[in-house]
Order: C-alpha cells, then structure tokens, then sequence
C-alpha cells in the first residue's frame, strides 16, 4: 500500500474528508470542486490512489485545525513554534519539503482559515486543506512523526486566536479621560449602570455628568446618547460587557498599526457586515424571495449560498406587500415557523423614522442581526438624486447599522437596461448611494430568456464575487448547476485563445481588456476569470493573482501545454 492511500483511509476512518491533487503538486486539481467532492468513502479513495502518484490533500475544518508554519521567508515562524512547544500538547506533526511544519489538532468549536496570523504561519481551519503526509514536491515528501492527532488545550486555542493583547481598561487619571478612552471609559460605565438595574434616565444623567467632569475634552451630546443607545441594547441586571471597542477616537499611526483589531464581524460571509447593504434587483426577478430566504437563513444559523451566517432575529419591513401575500409566498417556500423572522406592515413609507422603529424593536430585548426594507424608495427623505444629498442619506443609515451590530438591507430598483460588465451602475440614484454602502448586492438575469439569475457582489471589506442562481419550484434560490449555465462568453473566449497563442501573460486586467479590446473593464474581467477558474483549468490555464504592489494590482496567465502536470 502507497503512503497516500494509507495516509487517506488512516483519516477517512477518523471522518476528516480527504481528496487527489495532481503528481507532484500542491493546488492543481484533479476534481471539478473538492470541497464539494471531498469524501470519506473507502473505495472512492482506493480508485483515487491506489496504483497513483497523486498527492493527497487533508480537508480542515469540522473539528480539525493545523498550524501551517513556513519557513521559506525567514525562521521567525520556526522560532515561534518552538517557543510554544512546551505549552502544546504532543500531536501529529508533517514536515514538509521545504522545511516547514503543519501541526495537528482536533478542535471542539469552528476555527477559521487566517493566513499570516504571526510572522510565516498560517491558520487552516473551515473549508481550508492541507497537503498530507506522502505526497511529494520534486521528489522531496511530505514525512510525519506518525504521533496521533492531540486535543487542543487553552494555550492551543489561544494561539489558534492570533497575537491579542489584553488591553487594561481605562483608568481615571487625575487629569481626566483623554481622547482615545471617552467613549470606551462611558460605554463600560453605562453598561455597568444597566447591569445593576438603575433606570434608563439616571443611566444618561450620569453618562452627562461624567462626559462633563471626566473626559478631556467631553464629548459631543449626539455622540453620549449614541453610547446610551449602546448599553440600552443589554437587559439590566445583567452584565454584559462586549469585546469591541468604539470604533471613534483618536490614534496615531503607530497605535492602530500596533493594535491587534479583529476583523469586521460577517452577517453573511463576503456577503453582508454590519452598516448598510444596497440589494438591487428588477422586477420580476423574485427579490422578494431571495429576501425571505436571506432573512430564514440568517433567523436559523443556515449557511446562505455556501456561505457561513453569524445567527439572529431579522426584522422584515415590507412596504410595497400585505400580509396574504407574505403569508403565501412562506408557505411555498417552506419556510419552517419560528419567532425570530419579525414581518412589519406598513401602508406607506412617508414620513417612517428608522431610528425610531429600531429603538422600539430593541426595547423587547430583541437583538437583530439584520433590518431588511423593502423598498428603500419607500421611505427616501429626499427627492434629491445629486451626489451629496444621497450620500448623506445613506450615511445615515450606516451609522445605525454600526451602532447596533446589524446588517440594514435597502431593497431598491434597478434600471431596465443592465451592463453585465457594469452592474451597479444599474442602481437608480447617484454614485453617493454606492458611494455610501458597506456592502452592494445586484441580481438581474443576463438576458429576457435566461433561466438563471447574476448575483454580483461588493464591497469594502469582502471580495468581489459572482454567483449563477436558478429559481426552484418552491421560488427559492440555489447555486446553479452545470445544465443551467450559460454559453461561453466571448471575452473569456477570448482571453483563452489569447493565452494558448502566446503561451503566458503577466500584466493588469485592465490591460488585457485594452489589448484585446474586451467589452468588459478591469473589475469584470476579474469577475469572469475568477467564475471560469474551472473552465481554465481544463484549458491548462493557470489564473493566479500577484501580490500588490504601488501600482494596479497584476494577474499572470499561463498556458501549460497538453503535457500532463
């Protein structure tokens, strides 16, 4: 028997799903998707290595993390793992061939892929993998200490977490709260009030008081009710102390590049954050739908497209729907009932304060992780369409959502005529609308006729990303399959024709849609590639994106020939 068969039925048997990748390789696939494909199966895995050079790859995630140390660069990694060895428990280790190490551990809560966490080591966690032991690099193989994988301990999960430093909370100096502790010094002291059940009028008194005599200078009064409005969101007699700190303040440069900040919590992975989410759709194209089922997935914890969602109420505004209709419309998509998903009614928009209606949810000590309205032109302030006036208006908005820790989702309408390559310029309204929004989501269908859906995705701190949807029976959404797909595009066409011509291409993408006078800009023709990897693949393309440098970001394209890898 091969190490790799060995190696794959030893992890099959513990249920850590494994899959082929091509001799000699760390990344080029065998399989159409492996995250899909990956499997415990005993004879699926026999066919893929038995009388095979493939290399294996270790899915992480569901209980099993690595430490993926590299040692290419420099021996920071290596020294840093060392230091930590004495703290860990004795586990699987993999050294790999080219000198770096993969630590294994059986975990009990989900663990996240984080790349460069500390100085050449990366995490491997949810939907993450590894390449196992056996597989080989230019005749150089991944060699295990053939120890049994450990549970993780504290001092495990603390380094899993990155480099947190604990920060003391801020003290009264004799001068007083400087800038830079205000807001956190009040929030904790309101929050320690509402703990100890004193009533919402003396909470703000106080804050008032000491915002007065404490902070150096004291703070703005919208900006002391906006930390009331904070602790209101925690019941009294409770305590309940989060671990964010205010997003305001002041800092040097070297203070937030020494601050070890957390990354933006997700409603829905790359999807939806806190702040305010633009989703624009035609008519007629079941945004209604695709809404109820964001909303479902969100209220029940279900992944969303694949996509990891962080579980909570919704509150469901519907402007433009009575409540037969929505009544109808659950039932068919079998929607299971439950008391999370809140439906308000509202037979016009004028005049409707969002601030207001929010208060009011949350004094019922429902703690919503996202608003969605519908429509958003239902309740438009102003008539204004110019840059300035809309940008303001969504800002609004966005402070609401960051204040409370939720996602607020504008439906709105989109133009009849739809740029594939342009899609949010589709959104009515200015550029201060896009301008404005944390996240921007547009579904529209590439032709009158097509049977599936584009949903395009934005935003300023999540990948841009394409997916094909096709409507069910039930009027929900899924990811859609190979029989749905669209004929090839011509500018992909194109660049395929291209690259197999002249071998390789290194350069923006920018660039290349000049040079082959491509109908698409930049940001499309990313989309487009990044959708086809698959597609390229079985061209022996490879598509990879180079590091950022001072100037436009740059792809390299490579034409591998008809020689096997």
């Amino acid at each position: 028997m091969n190490t790799q068969l060995e190696t794959a039925l030893t992890f099959a048997k513990n249920n850590v799903r494994v899959f082929p990748l091509k001799c000699n390789s760390k990344g080029e696939q065998i399989l159409h998707s492996w995250k899909e494909e990956a499997t415990t199966d005993i004879e699926q895995i026999k066919k893929w290595f038995s009388e095979t050079n493939n290399n294996i790859g270790i899915c992480t995630g569901d209980g099993l993390a690595v430490i993926d140390v590299d040692v290419k660069q420099s021996s920071k990694g290596k020294e840093l793992i060392q230091n930590n060895l004495s703290n860990f428990p004795n586990t699987h280790i993999v050294k790999t061939p080219s000198g770096g190490y993969h630590l294994y551990y059986k975990v009990d809560r989900s663990i996240k892929n984080r790349v460069r966490i500390y100085d050449e080591i990366d995490i491997r966690g949810e939907n993450g993998y590894v390449v196992g032991e056996g597989s080989s690099i230019d005749g150089n193989s991944y060699i295990s200490n053939n120890r049994p994988i450990a549970n993780a301990n504290e001092f495990v999960y603390q380094f899993l977490e990155g480099n947190k430093e604990k920060k003391e909370p801020a003290t009264v100096a004799q001068e007083g709260i400087n800038e830079g502790q205000r807001n956190d010094y009040l929030f904790r002291l309101g929050c320690f009030m509402q703990s100890k059940g004193m009533e919402d009028d003396s909470i703000y008194a106080a804050l008032a008081v000491e915002n007065q005599k404490k902070c150096k200078p004291p703070l703005e009064e919208d900006e002391v009710n906006n930390i009331f409005q904070s602790v209101l969101r925690y019941q009294k007699q409770i305590i309940a102390m989060p671990d964010k700190q205010p997003l305001n303040g002041r800092f040097t440069v070297k203070q937030l590049m020494d601050e070890k900040l957390e990354n933006i919590p997700s409603i829905v992975e790359d999807m939806l954050t806190p702040g305010v989410a633009l989703l624009g759709a035609p008519q007629k194209t079941g945004k209604t739908f695709f809404c109820l089922q964001l909303a479902d997935a969100i209220t029940n914890g279900k992944d969303f497209f694949g996509r990891k969602v962080k579980q909570g109420p919704v509150l469901y505004l519907a402007f433009e729907d009575h409540k037969y209709s929505f009544s109808h419309r659950l039932k068919r998509m079998g929607v299971e009932p439950n008391e999370n998903l809140i439906i308000r009614f509202f037979a016009s928009g004028e005049n409707f304060d969002l601030k207001k209606c929010i208060e009011e949810e949350f004094r019922k000590k429902i703690n919503f992780k996202a608003i969605i309205i519908d429509t958003f032109a239902k309740i438009r302030k102003s008539g204004d369409r110019d840059y300035e006036s809309e940008y303001k208006e969504i800002a609004e908005y966005h402070k609401l959502g960051l204040l409370y820790g939720l996602s607020i989702v504008l439906v709105t309408h989109l133009r009849k005529e739809i740029n594939p390559a342009l899609p949010f310029d589709s959104i009515y309204g200015s550029r201060g609308l896009t301008a404005g929004a944390d996240c921007i989501l547009v579904m529209y269908k590439r032709n009158h006729i097509s049977k599936t859906r584009q949903l395009t995705i934005q935003g300023k701190d999540i990948p841009d990303d394409e997916i094909t949807l096709v409507q069910t029976d039930k009027c929900t959404f899924e990811i859609a399959e190979s029989e749905y797909d669209e004929a090839l595009d011509e500018n992909l066409s194109k660049v395929i024709n291209f690259i197999v011509d002249k071998k390789s291409y290194e350069g923006s993408h920018d660039q290349l849609c000049s040079e082959l006078k491509l109908n698409i800009r930049g940001k499309g023709l990313s989309m487009l590639m990044r959708k086809n990897i698959e597609l390229l693949k079985d061209s022996n393309i490879t598509y990879e994106i180079l590091p950022r440098t001072n100037k436009a970001r740059k792809m390299k394209l490579q034409y591998l020939g008809d020689d096997p890898i």
